[in-house]
């Protein structure tokens, strides 16, 4: 069966995988992305010679391409208990199936790291025909955490420790303070693009991003995190709906600071799959 989704995952930097694939790598070698120019060697075939070169120098110089290669997927999912709440955990397997399906398709290997305030476990990427149904069972086993914070810190910084290179897609409702991350990423970048590719996908129930209109005046909310109760004052919706909107953009310009690129889906969006897609493309199409 097919997945939900069908997305266009697209890196935006050349992935640093070894293993060959359908994007230009970062190496030199057989490919079709144009690297540079340099002297010819002896052993060097005839039909990488640069011959507008030879005319303006007067000496041999050959083409050298980027060498093809294949991306290191990781699906980070957030299993804390605030993601129980309006679907979010169902969007999230579908995401993870869908993106998984994408990646293992085109013969990137795949992976998966869930958390909460702690790694919850980890699935090395793969590139084998059953790792679709390891990638399900293994999310579908968790559950959520009893936990009372949410903290990507630690997942990110496990994940950098394991893997020396990937693509590493976010799914969290982002309903806590982030916290730095530059110093995080830069430890762990090193050189011109980064060795850790991280985009998120902020997964939000409709009630989180707007309230819709009620007839009650107020509510109480709970926090199924802290178990704090309060109490909402629906005259003032739309002072909450405007509150919500600035902390949404306060989160995206934290991720933002530490190059993580963010994209926001809501559960009962009928645009989700072109929302992604749109996402990835336009982050293609901004590299330098």
């Amino acid at each position: 069966m097919p997945p939900r989704f069908r997305f266009q995952i697209q890196p935006k930097h050349p992935p640093h995988h070894a293993m060959a694939g359908d994007w230009a790598g970062l190496d030199k070698g057989t490919g079709y992305e144009f690297w540079g120019l340099r002297k010819y060697l002896a052993g060097d075939s005839f039909r990488h010679i640069d011959w507008k070169a030879r005319a303006r120098s007067g000496e041999l110089y050959v083409r050298e391409f980027l060498k093809d290669s294949a991306y290191n997927l990781v699906l980070i999912c957030d299993l804390s208990p605030s993601m129980t709440c309006g679907g979010k955990l169902a969007l999230v397997r579908d995401l993870v199936e869908s993106l998984a399906w994408t990646a293992l398709h085109a013969n990137n290997p795949c992976g998966l790291l869930l958390f909460a305030d702690r790694v919850l476990d980890y699935l090395p990427p793969s590139a084998a025909p059953q790792q679709l149904q390891r990638l399900l069972t293994a999310l579908d086993r968790a559950g959520v955490a009893d936990c009372r914070q949410t903290r990507l810190q630690p997942a990110l910084a496990y994940l950098f420790k394991r893997l020396p290179a990937c693509l590493g897609v976010i799914l969290s409702d982002f309903n806590a303070e982030i916290g730095d991350l530059r110093g995080q990423l830069e430890a762990a970048a090193g050189g011109r693009y980064p060795a850790h590719e991280l985009v998120a996908l902020h997964i939000l129930a409709e009630v989180e991003f707007r309230l819709p209109e009620m007839q009650d005046v107020q509510v109480h909310i709970r926090d199924v995190e802290t178990g704090v109760t309060q109490a909402l004052d629906l005259t003032r919706r739309q002072q909450y709906n405007a509150l919500v909107g600035r902390w949404r953009k306060h989160l995206v310009r934290q991720l933002a600071r530490a190059d993580i690129d963010s994209a926001l889906l809501t559960v009962t969006d009928p645009a989700i799959q072109e929302k992604v897609n749109t996402f990835f493309a336009r982050r293609l199409a901004a590299r330098v």
